[in-house]
């Protein structure tokens, strides 16, 4: 092998890396995270406790998990209304802002309203909704 085609070969593959390099976000932006699959049925805090329904008063709101995954609960009318916290944008955790009422998300400046859907920013789709309800004490998937 020549030092020319050594050289030929090595920008090549200098180019070919940094085009792959671009080219990784292009496609999660262009492709999103779907809202994740729901597999487990007990909603818990950060400490891995079952979420009362005694701790979320009317109108309050509860940070969870389920399955792993981050979610809101909220008590509205008597209701129990559920959403992931996983932007559908690029998977980043959103918050909720109580004087707004509105989901905020960090990285992007995406914003959804209280019923998780979009208001602002670049996210694609809703928040992921779930039916929620209380047995027994406990906030469990319905």
């Amino acid at each position: 092998m020549t030092r020319r085609t050594f050289f030929e070969k090595f920008v090549a593959a200098l180019y070919g890396s940094t085009a792959l390099a671009f080219l990784a976000p292009a496609l999660a932006y262009l492709f999103p995270n779907k809202n994740f699959a729901v597999s487990g049925n007990e909603l818990v805090d950060a400490e891995g406790e079952p979420i009362l329904s005694d701790k979320i008063i009317e109108g309050g709101v509860a940070s969870g998990m389920l399955s792993g995954k981050p979610v809101m609960v909220f008590r509205r009318n008597g209701a129990w209304i559920a959403f992931s916290t996983v932007c559908t944008h690029l998977g980043c955790i959103v918050s909720y802002n109580r004087n707004e009422q509105i989901f905020q998300c960090p990285c992007h400046g995406g914003e959804y309203d209280a019923e998780g859907i979009v208001i602002g920013g670049p996210p694609p789709a809703p928040l992921a909704r779930l039916e929620v309800k209380e047995v027994d004490g406990k906030v469990i998937l319905g």
